[in-house]
């Protein structure tokens, strides 16, 4: 159903008791085609708003989160101080049931120490890079050439026996980025909400035959590259360098294979800037000698390796055998502070519980919140954890979930679970005023709500204003706290906060979406 466009604000004060407003939706469900009928409690959103506008710890939490923990790479030591701290405060709030809670093998923890480098030749100059996580550390401070290595299969290298002591290898060209005639939107238009499919949804799975062919190649590259880093290190190559995908100097920055305790530490990787990545990539090619003075060090962690969420309890009264969660991932990457990826969902959350207890409600459902980690390596901990809990699948309502930045919240997607499309137009409905105009039909992907909708529990993830995401701070070295948008997060957990109070609230728990059909 379509929002109407025109917007009205709520009463700024009620009548205390339990106001209710029953809202009918225009939309039927898709299973009866019955109107849904929901309550809205008025009453309790106005305290909501009130507490969540006027009284935010968004900016104290954001701040502690990226600029005294700071990034926090999953399986490392400063990981576990966000588990540790986030579990603090959940019971300072007066959550109960609260744990750091293992869910299982993760691999090496990892964590960058040192980094300096700079271009000796052909001119002098800083080298803004930065390591990729899980990969090893120099000999010390290495003076070397910079040489392009193009290698299409592994006769190739034959090339180049004898001729990489202490080399910087190129391995791939910097790709061509353009300027940016067309200004990206940092809000979503109203237009686009309301009528065309977002821009920002990941595209359809393409059609078997050439998936298949894309993951024969990504096969072979794997074997290749696997069998090209055991030669580099044999030649006693210092370093693979690597361009970042972004421009104007931001390094974008992921993680190698180096977690799995059982495979050697990769050599030392670093991505560097697009522009200087193309400088020593054209000199490189016109044989202008290039030469680098670069030391990496970089530490491992093994005494441990499993990984942690961060899980605390709302009890519920007459249907606290009944859960809705809410959650976000904890864990970043290393090179900023994890600010819009994902510090922004995670406080959003834990402020949401914070605001539900500092106004006392009693939700008729327990409220779970969960903090994962490893999300950036395949939604490991949601994974894990759902997998691990799979008891309590049927008695979970519904998870709802925050990871697209720091944009404030403009609807939700249904997951193509149609029949919830009309609960959420109503428990949604009381902020227009705040730009939540939209209940979206169809998928969107990426983040730990496919963990739950994958064994059939309803999982949804919100949408959110692109801000910044994309384009800017998206795994990168400026996803920082000056990124966090502070009055777009406030109105994220109050909406939250409604949200999960509502689903809480229902008689009924969330419709599951129809088991697909099978070929006897």
């Amino acid at each position: 159903m379509r929002m109407p466009l025109r917007t009205r604000a709520l009463p700024r004060a009620v009548s205390a008791g339990a106001l209710l407003l029953a809202l009918t939706a225009t939309a039927a469900t898709a299973q009866s085609g019955a109107t849904v009928q929901e309550r809205i409690y008025l009453d309790v959103i106005e305290r909501i708003r009130d507490e969540g506008l006027n009284r935010s710890q968004i900016e104290e939490l954001g701040g502690y989160l990226t600029d005294v923990i700071g990034p926090r790479l999953t399986g490392s030591p400063a990981m576990m101080r966000a588990n540790e701290w986030t579990a603090s405060k959940l019971r300072e709030w007066g959550l109960q049931n609260v744990v750091v809670e293992p869910w299982g093998e993760f691999g090496r923890g990892w964590e960058r120490e040192w980094y300096r480098g700079r271009i000796v030749e052909p001119f002098a100059q800083p080298l803004h890079a930065q390591p990729v996580a899980w990969t090893g550390s120099t000999k010390g401070l290495v003076k070397g050439p910079a040489v392009i290595v193009d290698v299409e299969d592994e006769a190739d290298l034959a090339r180049f026996k004898g001729k990489l002591k202490n080399a910087f290898v190129l391995l791939q060209p910097p790709s061509e980025i353009g300027p940016e005639f067309e200004p990206r939107d940092r809000r979503i238009l109203l237009d686009d909400l309301l009528t065309d499919p977002w821009t920002m949804v990941p595209p359809t799975v393409a059609g078997q035959p050439q998936q298949q062919r894309r993951m024969e190649e990504f096969r072979r590259r794997q074997q290749l590259r696997a069998a090209l880093n055991e030669f580099l290190a044999a030649e006693g190559a210092a370093a693979v360098l690597s361009p970042s995908p972004w421009t104007y100097g931001i390094l974008r920055v992921g993680g190698s294979s180096g977690r799995d305790p059982n495979s050697p530490i990769p050599l030392p990787e670093l991505v560097v800037s697009h522009e200087q990545y193309g400088l020593l990539w054209r000199n490189a090619k016109r044989g202008v000698p290039v030469t680098l003075e670069v030391e990496v060090k970089n530490r491992f962690y093994e005494d441990d390796l499993k990984a942690y969420n961060t899980l605390g309890d709302i009890p519920g009264t007459d249907k606290a055998d009944e859960y809705v969660m809410l959650g976000a991932h904890l864990d970043s990457w290393h090179t900023g502070t994890g600010a819009t990826d994902n510090a922004a969902g995670s406080i959003v959350m834990m402020e949401a519980v914070r605001i539900l207890k500092a106004i006392g409600v009693q939700p008729r459902r327990t409220i779970r919140i969960a903090l994962w980690s490893g999300e950036e390596q395949g939604l490991l901990g949601s994974r894990a954890w759902v997998r691990n809990n799979e008891a309590l699948w049927p008695k979970i309502s519904a998870y709802v979930n925050v990871d697209n930045g720091t944009g404030r919240l403009r609807g939700i997607w249904d997951q193509s679970n149609a029949a919830a499309i009309p609960i959420f137009e109503q428990i949604l409905w009381p902020f227009k005023d705040l730009g939540v105009v939209v209940v979206r039909h169809g998928n969107t992907g990426g983040t730990d709500h496919l963990a739950f909708d994958a064994v059939g529990v309803p999982g949804f993830n919100f949408i959110q204003d692109p801000i910044e995401y994309s384009i800017r701070t998206h795994h990168s070295n400026a996803d920082t706290f000056e990124r966090l948008v502070i009055e777009d997060l406030k109105q994220a957990a109050v909406v939250v906060a409604s949200t999960v109070y509502h689903l809480a609230m229902r008689d009924e728990m969330m419709p599951r979406k129809p088991a697909p059909a099978t070929n006897d």
